[in-house]
């Protein structure tokens, strides 16, 4: 092998083993940064993660697959629980197509665009305060129909 490509390798391996371990550092912030995976369950209304836990100030990186082959499906991350994501659903719903998302933006720490099937996005925010904040898909429905999960914030 090359011996520039192999100490590219070598980079790069170190560098998601510093990212798997959240860059040193513990306590949370301190530029340090979380990537989180989540998809569709499929053709069911879930999302295959049902919470997730990431530290307080961190930066995160949140790519959301939808692997349905029929339906459309966001990620929206609230600033409150059920009642907060209530709120933002309903809201979402008389926003209408193309992304089913409100304008105002107050009650969102983030969100993805509506994907089509087989498609993805990554998003990047930073972790709020220490609590737990709903993640819900704003296509009509799949809120009421059981597509949320929980993102715990730790201090």
């Amino acid at each position: 092998m090359h011996k520039s490509l192999w100490m590219l390798m070598v980079a790069v391996v170190a560098a998601f083993a510093l990212a798997a371990c959240g860059g040193g550092g513990g306590g949370g912030g301190g530029g340090a940064s979380t990537t989180i995976e989540i998809a569709s369950d499929g053709e069911n209304l879930a999302y295959d993660k049902k919470e997730f836990t990431v530290p307080t100030g961190q930066t995160i990186t949140l790519t959301f697959r939808n692997t349905s082959t029929a339906q459309q499906h966001n990620i929206v991350i609230v600033k409150g629980g059920q009642d907060v994501a209530s709120k933002v659903d309903e809201e979402a719903i008389n926003a209408g197509p193309p992304d089913f998302l409100p304008a105002d933006r107050t009650d969102i720490i983030a969100a993805t665009r509506m994907l089509g099937p087989g498609a993805s996005e990554t998003i990047t925010f930073t972790a709020p305060a220490p609590g737990e904040y709903y993640y819900i898909c704003t296509y009509p429905a799949h809120f009421a129909g059981g597509m949320w999960g929980v993102m715990k914030v730790s201090p």
